[in-house]
């Protein structure tokens, strides 16, 4: 089943989300739009999908779940599956979505430092003081197992078991209480959109920031490429024709290299782009460009995906 799985996707996604957390608000980047294929990409090129028996106590809730989300108009205003309901004469959907879903909350009893009243009342109270009470924790514990199938050959394109737990602490006169069955619904809600995360494709934004090392430049090259920087948000198109002068000129920084192959990335010339991280990592001397083709390998299939889907392959 390790052909069905786009693993590059799943760490560009962990790669995004940590940049953008800690890319300084001033760092210079491109920004760009890509399609970027399912994690479960054979799943993908499914062109409809029903929701078959989800077993278990929470299945039925899971499975109506799974309807709502994959019937969600996407970007272009209309969903990616067609969700087919089953019937009595057969599958008519291309994929067949099983399943088992069961709950379960432990109860334990545990101490507490809780804040009472020690003087005045509970409405009035003109001193409070911590003491130690007993408390009920509820654990509440949520692993449904999900399977895809291909209708036409029975082949399983996707198995995936995810746990959720969650844990509630309720105390003597807590004015509120949160329950095991909010916990359970919103753990329902979560696992049909991990679902969709795994089997829908993207198309999205994203930003890249630029390299900035001037390292193993002169001081004039130094000055223009860092000329070159700081005019890239105005006019990209400008920076990637001085970036390309530039390697004409000395040829081979990894800096130079790497900011060509996000001009390629944006222009959406995928193999460009390839090429041009992996001189890059190659120049550098090191793995640290891995992403950048991992990246935009993964961006080409996603486009030829979508191509394919949009001429009704």
């Amino acid at each position: 089943m390790g052909e069905n799985i786009v693993r590059p996707i799943v760490g560009f996604t962990i790669i995004a989300t940590a940049m953008a957390a800690s890319t300084p608000v001033e760092a210079e980047v491109f920004a760009m739009t890509g399609h970027f294929p399912a994690p479960y990409r054979a799943v993908s090129l499914l062109r409809s999908i029903g929701v078959d028996r989800i077993a278990g106590r929470d299945g039925t809730a899971l499975a109506l779940a799974i309807e709502q989300k994959l019937s969600r108009a996407g970007p272009d205003g209309r969903p990616y599956y067609a969700v087919i309901a089953l019937s009595r004469r057969g599958p008519d959907a291309d994929g067949i979505i099983t399943g088992l879903a069961d709950a379960s909350v432990r109860e334990t009893n545990v101490k507490r430092q809780v804040e009472v009243c020690a003087e005045g009342t509970d409405q009035k109270c003109t001193k409070k003081e911590k003491v130690e009470a007993l408390c009920l924790q509820e654990t509440v514990t949520f692993a449904p197992t999900l399977r895809i199938a291909r209708v036409t050959d029975g082949q399983i394109l996707y198995s995936e078991t995810r746990t959720q737990t969650d844990t509630i602490v309720t105390c003597p006169k807590d004015k509120s209480k949160r329950t095991p069955r909010q916990s359970i619904d919103r753990m329902v809600r979560t696992a049909a959109d991990r679902l969709a995360d795994d089997i829908i494709p993207r198309h999205e934004n994203y930003r890249i920031r630029l390299r900035e090392e001037r390292d193993g430049m002169d001081k004039a090259m130094a000055q223009r490429f860092r000329d070159s920087i700081k005019s890239s948000q105005r006019d990209p198109v400008a920076a990637c024709g001085e970036w390309a002068a530039m390697d004409g000129d000395r040829p081979g920084h990894p800096s130079l290299l790497f900011n060509l192959g996000l001009c390629a990335e944006r222009d959406g010339d995928y193999a460009g782009a390839e090429r041009l991280y992996a001189q890059a990592g190659q120049a550098a001397r090191g793995g640290a460009f891995a992403e950048g083709v991992e990246r935009v390998r993964a961006l080409a299939v996603g486009r030829a995906d979508a191509a394919a889907r949009a001429r009704g392959e």
